[in-house]
């Protein structure tokens, strides 16, 4: 479960969690938006090992690495 909570940017943010290049057709992936000031919310996903990315696509954030291991 990723708890993600937008504490104090004044615009609606989101999640996205996804496998790294064509994995991200194939690997789990989790995504969501409508994260308003103060709001928070769970994105609950089982990952396989692997390589994933995570992002705000509604905010210029860069694409955080994520390795998971058996």
């Amino acid at each position: 479960i990723f708890r993600v909570t937008n504490k104090n940017v004044p615009y609606e943010l989101g999640f996205w969690l996804r496998g790294v290049g064509l994995a991200r057709f194939v690997q789990p992936n989790v995504s969501g938006g409508g994260l308003k000031q103060g709001v928070t919310r769970d994105y609950a996903v089982e990952l396989t090992p692997g390589e994933y990315l995570y992002s705000c696509p509604l905010n210029p954030t860069p694409d955080y690495p994520l390795i998971v291991k058996e």
